[in-house]
């Protein structure tokens, strides 16, 4: 590659390139302005029918030098001739230079093609957002619709859930009973009716051990066999505790219930009970 320097002189240069394409090379050149210590590249591989593109941009925007490159074809990557020129006053008629200084300050081409795209840009982004705005707000109008379903399955299944856990302690205090009745010597025949009603078990439900029974539906009734005063004492206290659990309160009821369900796992749990009452009093 020759690489010479010059004085700017635009139809040199126009000589030098068709010079070039009389030899058969297609020719696309590019042009580099130098002001100081700063290098831009203003013209990037234009074809030599654009050569008037380089002097429009040099009457504008008056570099030092400029270096003009030459490419066999567009797709060159390496440079076949390059030249470095100097500008000269009389290069630039001096009318053309005070109104490229006032009217142009400087702005050419490149410049004005970068504040385009700049607006190009902006006005992208404000497009982009206005987007996303009504994207976010229809997100967020789904989000209230989906929070406001989730609290009402919270509420279903919070009630769904107290409904069981009173379920579950009926049918356990029933079940309780059935088994101290007749412990006490009432027959499941006699009671099946009123604890199956209680435990809220249907005919379907029933207990397989508890058989249907025909002739006495009325409730509990005591055996015809006397009840010795053990019998009796036992009943009595199993009536305090049904009053006391009638009445209590459910946040009660339910610690009650733990401690009967830890006592009924492990029987010996009584006895640590009572320990720990009679230590805190």
């Amino acid at each position: 590659m020759k690489k010479t320097k010059a004085r700017y002189n635009r139809s040199n240069i126009s000589k030098r390139l068709q010079a070039f394409c009389d030899d058969g090379i297609d020719v696309y050149y590019s042009a580099y302005f130098v002001r100081g210590k700063q290098k831009d590249l203003i013209i990037n591989k234009l074809p030599f029918s654009r050569i008037e593109s380089l002097a429009t941009h040099v009457k504008l925007e008056l570099p030092d030098e400029v270096r003009v490159e030459v490419f066999d074809g567009k797709d060159a990557e390496n440079v076949h001739w390059a030249n470095e020129y100097t500008l000269k006053d009389e290069t630039i008629p001096e009318a053309i230079v005070d109104t490229a200084k006032t009217a142009f300050n400087g702005l050419g081409e490149i410049e004005i093609n970068n504040l385009v795209d700049q607006r190009l840009r902006e006005q992208k982004r404000l497009d982009d957002f206005e987007r996303l705005k009504i994207e976010n707000g229809e997100l967020t109008t789904e989000l209230e619709d989906q929070r406001e379903l989730l609290d009402e399955l919270e509420q279903e299944n919070e009630q769904l859930r107290n409904e069981l856990e009173s379920k579950k302690q009926v049918r356990y205090y029933a079940g309780m009973l059935g088994d101290i009745l007749e412990g006490i010597g009432i027959s499941k025949d006699k009671i099946r009716n009123p604890i199956a009603s209680l435990m809220g078990i249907s005919e379907e439900e029933k207990p397989k051990e508890i058989t249907e029974s025909k002739q006495d539906t009325s409730g509990i009734v005591e055996d015809e066999e006397p009840i010795s005063p053990e019998q009796k004492k036992r009943a009595e206290v199993i009536s305090l505790m049904n009053d006391y659990l009638n009445s209590t309160d459910n946040q009660t009821l339910a610690n009650l219930f733990t401690i009967f369900s830890e006592i009924e796992s492990n029987p010996t749990k009584a006895i640590d009970v009572m320990t720990f009452i009679n230590t805190n009093k």
